[in-house]
């Protein structure tokens, strides 16, 4: 027996204000930040992302990937800083993975597969509702937040198939195109770089110009 869900397969959760564990998932969280996840936040907020960046979250160098992983930064109690007692204060934009939550998704060339997550405050699994897969990604609204950080596994894919570390400067330029998009329209004016207007289409920009600029050694 398998493991792992697909789009049509069934499972049985649910959430809401109600439930005696509601908000102990916002706690003690590991959450990584997608270059979309940034971007929807960050305009949520009313900062730029160089502002976002610096007050909520923190940068390391991934040891599987050998590139720049952003994280949110918990509180001092160790909460999200965006929960509060009832509930998510952002949850219209709030990131991809929470909307998956309790689904951790894999995208394997064109097959994509989810596992359950199950955390053992998590009550939500002796609720009645039975999902597909499939429903509860269009019901969270993570259709387009999958779409979007699909793009950025191109980055994943590229450096893996050089095989080399990168440079310090490689990682400085990789974080500002990819997660850092009002900081990357400066840089980009500075380079002469002709950039659409959206923060959505520079976000695609700055990937694809990584991926086919940055890490193909091409002087920037």
């Amino acid at each position: 027996m398998r493991d792992y869900l697909t789009l049509k397969d069934k499972f049985r959760f649910s959430c809401h204000k109600g439930i005696e564990c509601f908000n102990k998932c916002c706690y003690d969280l590991s959450l990584f930040l997608t270059p979309y996840d940034i971007i929807r936040l960050k305009n949520r907020l009313g900062l730029t992302s160089t502002e976002f960046l610096k007050r909520y979250t923190r940068c390391h160098i991934g040891y599987q990937t050998g590139l720049p992983v952003v994280t949110l930064k918990m509180r001092d109690d160790l909460r999200c800083p965006f929960v509060t007692d009832d509930g998510c204060s952002v949850y219209e934009d709030r990131p991809g993975s929470c909307r998956l939550y309790p689904l951790a998704r894999v995208k394997i060339g064109n097959e994509e597969i989810y596992y359950i997550v199950r955390e053992e405050h998590c009550m939500g699994f002796e609720e009645n509702k039975v999902w597909t897969v499939e429903e509860w990604i269009k019901d969270q609204g993570a259709i387009e937040y999958n779409r979007m950080n699909d793009l950025f596994m191109k980055v994943i894919s590229k450096k893996n198939e050089i095989g080399r570390e990168l440079s310090d400067e490689e990682l400085r330029i990789v974080y500002l195109a990819c997660f850092d998009v009002d900081r990357f329209r400066k840089y980009a004016m500075e380079k002469s770089l002709s950039l659409p207007e959206s923060d959505v289409e520079i976000m695609k920009f700055g990937i694809n110009w990584v991926v086919n600029k940055v890490l193909h050694g091409v002087k920037t």
